[in-house]
C-alpha cells in the first residue's frame, strides 16, 4: 500500500517533468513529429494539477533554453570563474521559474474553465469551445511576451524544422495560430486517451482528428512557389570572429579583413556585401574608399548613448551614411534596469546599449525597402510584419550568436524560417558563427553556410511585393475570434449552472 501510494507520488511529479524536457528537446528540431504531441498530451492530462503545470512549463525552458549556460565563463568580462558559474545557471534557473509560473497561471486558467469535470462525458460542442478557447488563451499570450523582451521562442515559432507543412499554416494564422494548433493537436490525443481508458467509443473522434490534421498539412502544403532568379547577389561574410576576443581585434585587422571581404564579393559580382552584427567596433572608420555597398553591423554614438546598428555604406564611403538602429535589446546582456547601472555595466563587452526606432523598415536608395531584424528582433514578428506592410520586400537578420552552441543558432533558423512563412519573403540571415544563408518564402532553406568557419560566399534573394493574409490582417482575427469564444462559454454557462 505504502509503495502503490508513494508510486503515485512519484508519477505526479514525474510525467509533467518528462512532458516538459519532451517539450524543450521537440523545440526547433526534427524530433518535433514525436516529442512536441506526446509533450502536449501530457500538459492537458495533468493541467488541473498546479504543480505539474509549473513543472512542465519549467523543464521546458531549462531544455529549450539550456543555451544560457553558455554564458560560462564570463572571466573575459572581469567575473571569476566561481561568479561567472552563478550567474549563468541563474540566468537559465530564473527564466525556468518564470516560465513554470506562466504555465501555473494557464493552469488555473484550465482547472476554473473546464471544471475538472469528466471531459470524455461532456457536451462536444462544449468541450471543443472550451478547449479552443484555452488554447487561443496560450497563444495569444505568446504574442503578447514576444512583444516584450522576456521571450525567445515558445511552442509556435518551436515547430519548424520538425514539421514544415504544418508550419505553412502560418501564411494565414502566424506564430499564435501554429501555437493554437499544437495544443489542439495534443488535447485531441489526450482525448482519446481519456476515452479508451474509460472503454468508451473513440474510433469517430479519431478518425474525425486525422481527417482534419491532414486537411491543416494540405493547405499549409499549398503555396505558389516565387520563381528563383539571379538579378541580385547579396554577398554574405560569416565572420566567425570569438566574441570573447573582439576586444583584442583592432581596427587595421578588422579593415585588412573588410578589404578581403570586399575583393571576394567583387569577385563574385556581388552588388551588396552584408555582414554580421557587432562586426564593426565602435568610432570605426574605413582606411579605404569603400568598393562596394556594404551594410555592416557595428556601433555608432547618439546624443542618447551607444546603438548597436546595421550600418549603410556607399561606394567611395569611408563612414557610414545611413543607419538603422537595434531596437529589441537582450535583457542585462545589452540593456540592464537603470537602478542596476551602478552596479554593473551588463554582460556585454561594450556594457549597455540604447534602443532605436521601433520600425524595422530600412528605406535605401540602392535596394527595394528592407525589414530588418538584428539579432533577437527575430522573435518579434509583428515588427517586421509591421515594416513589410510598410513596403519591405526583403527581410535580413542579422546577428551575432557566439559564443552559444548549435541549439540556439537552430533556433533563430526556426524564428526566421517562420518569419519568412508568415510574410513570403526571402529571408537573408547572415551571424557571425552561424547560422548565414538564404531562406525561401516558404520557408525552406536554400543556401547555408557551415558553421563556425569563416566564409564569403554570394546568395540570390527574391523582392517581393505579395503579401500574405497574416501580413495583413496579423493576430487581428485571432483576438477576435478569442472574444467571441469567451462570449460563447460564458452564455454556456450560463444556462449549465
Amino acid at each position: 500500500m505504502l509503495f502503490n501510494t508513494q508510486n503515485k507520488k512519484f508519477n505526479k511529479y514525474f510525467y509533467p517533468c518528462l512532458g516538459g524536457i519532451f517539450g524543450g528537446i521537440a523545440t526547433s528540431t526534427h524530433f518535433w513529429l514525436i516529442c512536441m504531441p506526446l509533450s502536449l498530451f501530457i500538459l492537458w492530462s495533468k493541467s488541473d494539477k498546479k504543480l505539474a503545470n509549473f513543472l512542465w512549463g519549467f523543464f521546458f525552458i531549462l531544455v529549450s533554453h539550456s543555451w544560457l549556460y553558455e554564458l560560462h565563463p564570463l572571466t573575459w568580462l572581469g567575473f571569476s570563474w566561481i561568479s561567472s558559474l552563478i550567474i549563468s545557471f541563474s540566468i537559465l534557473l530564473g527564466c525556468s521559474f518564470i516560465g513554470g509560473i506562466l504555465v501555473y497561471l494557464w493552469g488555473l486558467l484550465v482547472d476554473r474553465i473546464l471544471q475538472k469535470k469528466d471531459i470524455s462525458k461532456m457536451n462536444s460542442l462544449i468541450l471543443t469551445i472550451k478547449v479552443l478557447l484555452l488554447s487561443f488563451a496560450w497563444g495569444l499570450g505568446e504574442f503578447i511576451l514576444s512583444q516584450t523582451p522576456l521571450f525567445w521562442i515558445g511552442l509556435g515559432e518551436g515547430i519548424v524544422p520538425g514539421d514544415l507543412y504544418l508550419a505553412g499554416l502560418a501564411r494565414w494564422i502566424g506564430a499564435s495560430g501554429l501555437c493554437v494548433v499544437q495544443l489542439i493537436i495534443g488535447f485531441w490525443i489526450y482525448l482519446i486517451y481519456e476515452k479508451w481508458k474509460r472503454k468508451y467509443h473513440f474510433k469517430k473522434i479519431f478518425l474525425f482528428g486525422l481527417l482534419i490534421i491532414v486537411i491543416l498539412h494540405f493547405l499549409g502544403g499549398l503555396t505558389n512557389p516565387i520563381g528563383r532568379n539571379n538579378d541580385y547577389p547579396v554577398a554574405l561574410w560569416q565572420t566567425n570572429m570569438p566574441t570573447r576576443e573582439k576586444t583584442k581585434f583592432k581596427n587595421q585587422f578588422i579593415n585588412d579583413k573588410l578589404i578581403s571581404a570586399q575583393k571576394i564579393a567583387l569577385s563574385n559580382n556581388a552588388k551588396i556585401l552584408i555582414t554580421p552584427e557587432g562586426t564593426l567596433n565602435n568610432n570605426f572608420n574605413l582606411n579605404f574608399k569603400s568598393k562596394i555597398r556594404m551594410l555592416a553591423g557595428g556601433f555608432r554614438n547618439s546624443k542618447n548613448g551607444l546603438r548597436s546598428s546595421l550600418l549603410g555604406y556607399q561606394i567611395g564611403d569611408k563612414t557610414y551614411s545611413s543607419f538603422i538602429d537595434k531596437h529589441r535589446l537582450v535583457p542585462l546582456g545589452e540593456k540592464i534596469p537603470g537602478f542596476l547601472n551602478i552596479f554593473s555595466r551588463g554582460l556585454s563587452a561594450v556594457g549597455g546599449i540604447q534602443p532605436g526606432s521601433n520600425s524595422r523598415l530600412f528605406k535605401w536608395e540602392f535596394t527595394q525597402p528592407l525589414a530588418i531584424a538584428i539579432c533577437y528582433e527575430i522573435t518579434d514578428g509583428f515588427k517586421i510584419r509591421n515594416a513589410i506592410n510598410s513596403g519591405a520586400e526583403l527581410i535580413i537578420s542579422a546577428a551575432n550568436l557566439d559564443p552559444y552552441p548549435r541549439k540556439l543558432h537552430n533556433q533563430f533558423l526556426s524564428l526566421a524560417r517562420v518569419r519568412s512563412i508568415e510574410n513570403k519573403k526571402d529571408n537573408i540571415i547572415v551571424s557571425n558563427t552561424g547560422p548565414s544563408g538564404l531562406i525561401s518564402e516558404d520557408g525552406r532553406v536554400i543556401k547555408l553556410f557551415d558553421p563556425n568557419t569563416e566564409q564569403n560566399d554570394v546568395v540570390n534573394p527574391n523582392f517581393s511585393i505579395e503579401k500574405t493574409f497574416y501580413t495583413k490582417y496579423g493576430e487581428h482575427p485571432l483576438f477576435l475570434l478569442f472574444l467571441f469564444l469567451i462570449g460563447i462559454n460564458l452564455y454556456f454557462r450560463k444556462f449549465t449552472n
